[in-house]
């Protein structure tokens, strides 16, 4: 069905006369969620006769942006004027769903079991204090009672009155005691329904949490026939997030390849929950930079020598006080003098927008722990080798390269990695961009051994006339394969390097070093080396470093 897109109007231009008003519950039925916010639609369904009406849809959310609203009506409607409330909210009738009646029914029920309760207990309790009333009765009857009997000296009268005032006492005594025992027996059983209706207030507390807080929106609608009329609300709302997450399993072998599992984390806090929604994900950032930052060019002078001297002299004796000052204030004077950090915008993400529609429909409660949904799982070849750093570490590690061949950007996310069926541990995975190649470790291989050993370094003077100095160092790499099986190890050691042309560096290798300086390293020297199951592979690396005397080496 053709929708069209009206922006909202917060303002209310000259109110029309209207037919009737409508109260519609804006159920939220799909949800595209961005990188730090989510466009949300939600479904206003009424049953209109022809004509004008105001509708009224309470329990949107209150930190609703105005200027994200969107409404859009089917054809043979027109939107009119829109009004967002956040206070001062017009009366609305009951749009409660009916599981919230349901919880509110039970509430009221509970409550009504402890009015009971408690009257019964109260009952209980007015035959506690009517026993404990006799008895106080008995007491003061016996004592004037004995009195007489004492004056009239009658032996009989008193024996007859004790009698009476005991067996009545004990009568009154007994029905007291069984009416505390009955009421405490039923505070025992009240406690059940205290209980139970505590848990029945939660639940109804979590169903009405979304709609404590809120707004009301109204708009006008014409309606040129009678019949059910569905209205689009979308909006676009904050604090709601998505994220990958990758389990990278590598299998190594003659055919190497890296299968990664794909799933996303999900999290809202937009103050509603999303109930049985379509759930779109999208790798647009609209809430980062849309535009190249600007470029301005840098300003350049000279100064004389002279006045270059007098800045330094005044910037010295601006340290100078500056010191004194902090030693005088406790560090304050320092906070103060201090250069306000200069803020740069990021970069602005370049590439191929991509959209994952999940299937199914999915409940994202507001305010809950991130929701893992899986996504899909991808397949790519991979080169698998061993990278060795003898002057670093003691073994060798195994890396994979992959290429991004699925035409879609991979978005930067937390991965758990695996090596041929064993969890090797966690790392992060980088924005790949399609067709983007990348380099991730998968872990240990703690039967590649590497020592690095110096048996010769020498330092002193060259030349028939002692005319420079030369230091010459020697270095044995060691890669020995205890693994069971053959690898390809890329070897990776370094030897210094000058800026300076009298200060000159040469080294020799055996065997030759395959890459020199890879990706602008100075200094770095890498080998490809095949080493077999069981066999001990040696590089040895000199190099000398020679400069003319009355020079020191640094």
């Amino acid at each position: 069905m053709y929708r069209f897109f009206l922006t909202t109007s917060l303002i209310a231009l000259a109110a029309p006369s209207f037919a009737d008003t409508f109260t519609g519950e804006a159920r939220v039925d799909t949800v595209t969620i961005y990188p730090g916010l989510a466009t949300v639609t939600r479904q206003v369904t009424l049953d209109l006769p022809a004509g004008q009406h105001e509708i009224v849809v309470p329990g949107m959310p209150e930190g609703l942006a105005t200027e994200g609203l969107r409404l859009a009506a089917p054809a043979g409607t027109q939107v009119g004027a829109v009004n967002l409330a956040f206070d001062r909210l017009p009366v609305t009738p009951d749009q409660s769903a009916p599981e919230i009646i349901a919880a509110r029914d039970e509430v009221e029920r509970l409550e009504g079991v402890l009015r009971d309760r408690a009257a019964a207990i109260a009952q209980i309790r007015l035959r506690v204090q009517a026993a404990d009333e006799q008895i106080a009765f008995l007491q003061s009857l016996s004592q004037a009672s004995a009195g007489e009997a004492l004056t009239a000296a009658s032996v009989a009268d008193i024996r007859a009155l004790a009698q009476m005032v005991g067996s009545e006492t004990l009568v009154a005594r007994e029905a007291a005691f069984a009416a505390e025992q009955e009421a405490k027996a039923a505070e025992l059983a009240r406690q059940d329904d205290v209980e139970a209706l505590q848990d029945a207030q939660q639940a109804l507390a979590a169903l009405l949490q979304p709609e404590q807080e809120g707004a009301v929106l109204t708009f006008t609608l014409t309606v040129a026939e009678a019949g059910e009329v569905t209205v689009d609300v979308s909006s676009v709302e904050g604090f709601a997030n998505w994220s990958p997450v990758y389990d990278m399993r590598l299998t190594t072998g003659d055919e190497a390849a890296l299968d990664i599992d794909r799933a996303v984390v999900i999290s809202q806090q937009t103050g509603q929950d999303w109930n049985d929604v379509q759930l779109i994900l999208s790798t647009a950032r609209p809430g980062e930079q849309i535009a190249p930052s600007g470029v301005w060019a840098p300003l350049r002078r000279i100064i004389s020598e002279e006045e270059l001297d007098r800045e330094r002299g005044a910037l010295m004796m601006a340290d100078e006080v500056q010191s004194l000052s902090r030693s005088a204030v406790g560090g304050m004077a320092e906070a103060m003098m201090e250069a306000p950090v200069q803020m740069t915008a990021k970069a602005d993400f370049s590439g191929a927008t991509v959209t994952y529609i999940y299937p199914g429909r999915v409940d994202i409660r507001n305010g809950v722990e991130d929701l893992r949904l899986p996504l899909d799982t991808l397949a790519f070849e991979a080169d698998v080798w061993a990278e060795a750093a003898p002057s670093r570490d003691q073994i060798a590690y195994r890396m994979a390269e992959f290429t991004n061949d699925t035409g879609e950007v991979m978005l930067p996310g937390q991965a758990l990695i695996f090596a041929d069926g064993t969890m090797i541990g966690f790392s992060q995975l980088p924005l790949l961009a399609a067709g983007a190649d990348t380099e991730m470790g998968f872990g240990p291989l703690d039967g590649l051994r590497l020592t690095r050993a110096t048996p010769n370094k020498t330092t002193g003077d060259v030349g028939v006339f002692t005319s420079s100095n030369q230091l010459t160092e020697q270095a044995v790499l060691t890669v020995e394969n205890l693994t069971g099986q053959d690898w390809a190890v890329k070897l990776r050691d370094a030897i210094p390097y000058s800026e300076q042309d009298d200060l000159e560096v040469e080294f020799t290798a055996s065997p030759a070093v395959t890459r020199r300086d890879p990706e602008g390293l100075r200094g770095i020297l890498e080998w490809d080396l095949d080493v077999a199951a069981g066999d001990k592979t040696e590089v040895t690396l000199d190099y000398t470093l020679t400069w003319p005397s009355g020079f020191v080496l640094r």
